[in-house]
């Protein structure tokens, strides 16, 4: 099996911290300040330039700080961002703006454009990661303040309301992530741990601590298996692991969890992100620049099924995703400390 780099996109000048892709719609979070739209839909069949179809540029009058977060809201072109300046904006493309056929797609890139719909403040520090849950109803945002906000939407994304602040992390929390077909929400920390969310009684409490990593947890996805009631976690870590949990008992708000398997451990320096794919695939990327992916075999062991070294030269990646392109295959996208957004296809 391979890893083969089908495009290479220079879209920044400085580091970008994070991506988001949708029907296409490739957004992007940098240092420097801005969020940039690019249609990459069509980059499977090598119909896109090296710089990408710039769509839109949202300049750096919107944050103050570095951005560090970007997400689509689901089965819309509705995009949040969080920023080091303690914000999230929120984005909208104008639905008659270069889509003639109402799909969400882009039709006339030419009249393709995002206005800011709406500033959502409260965190006292550094936005770190924003996410959608699964029909956008929910948002949820952590920061360097050791909080989970989640927030309330409004069907068109104009109005938020702040319905819980979960304060039970004791450092910085890094990432938020949905479950793809639960209210179940993952946050990973510079504690060490996870922690499991979920509703009860019109309120969100702590279901379950993950315990095990011996640094701090970057990063976590769930997995996308909709065959199962089975819910699986996989997180990365500063201790340059990662790891495979599950949920083994949620009868109650409580749940028990169990680490159920460490990845064979190939990543010579910290995992800052990792992906799961539908078709089950895992991908991890960090401070050693290597992209590696896993899989698991007949008899419930992980093995390694591709690496790629230096997959941005000398530089860290910050972020890797499984994503579909207009083909509808599979690609995985990451992005780096050179400004780079690379799409890889495994083979």
């Amino acid at each position: 099996m391979s890893l083969n780099l089908v495009k290479a996109l220079k879209l920044h000048n400085e580091k970008i911290w994070d991506i988001d892709c949708y029907k296409g719609l490739l957004a992007t979070a940098s240092t420097d300040r801005r969020i940039k739209i690019v249609n990459i839909g069509d980059i499977g069949d090598g119909l896109v330039s090296d710089d990408g179809r710039l769509l839109d540029e949202l300049d750096d009058s919107s944050h103050k700080k570095t951005v560090r977060s970007v997400a689509w809201r689901p089965h819309s072109t509705i995009l949040a961002a969080g920023s080091f300046d303690s914000t999230v904006s929120i984005w909208a493309k104008d639905e008659n703006d270069g889509d003639a056929d109402g799909d969400g797609g882009v039709d006339d890139p030419s009249s393709f454009s995002m206005e800011l719909l709406a500033v959502i403040e409260g965190h006292e520090n550094e936005v770190k990661s924003v996410a959608w849950s699964k029909d956008g109803y929910f948002l949820a945002t952590c920061s360097r303040d050791k909080s989970v906000w989640i927030w309330e939407s409004d069907e068109m994304g104009e109005e938020y309301e702040c319905i819980s602040v979960l304060q039970e992390h004791s450092q910085d929390v890094k990432h938020v992530v949905w479950h793809p077909f639960k209210d179940i929400l993952a946050s990973s920390s510079y504690d060490d741990t996870i922690r499991i969310w979920k509703e009860y009684d019109d309120d969100w409490e702590a279901a379950a601590v993950l315990k095990g990593h011996e640094g701090t947890v970057w990063g976590s996805d769930f997995e996308k298996n909709v065959n199962t009631d089975i819910v699986r976690l996989c997180s990365g870590s500063d201790d340059t692991t990662v790891k495979i949990w599950r949920c083994v008992s949620n009868e109650s708000i409580e749940e028990d969890w169990i680490c159920e398997a460490t990845l064979p451990n190939v990543h010579g320096k910290p995992v800052y992100s990792v992906s799961w794919s539908e078709d089950g695939l895992i991908a991890s990327a960090g401070s050693d620049g290597m992209l590696v992916i896993y899989k698991e075999n007949k008899d419930n062991v992980w093995e390694v099924v591709a690496k790629h070294e230096h997959s941005h030269s000398i530089y860290e990646i910050n972020v890797v995703k499984w994503i579909k392109l207009n083909n509808g295959k599979s690609y995985l996208a990451t992005a780096g400390d050179d400004g780079y957004v690379n799409i890889w296809a495994y083979n």
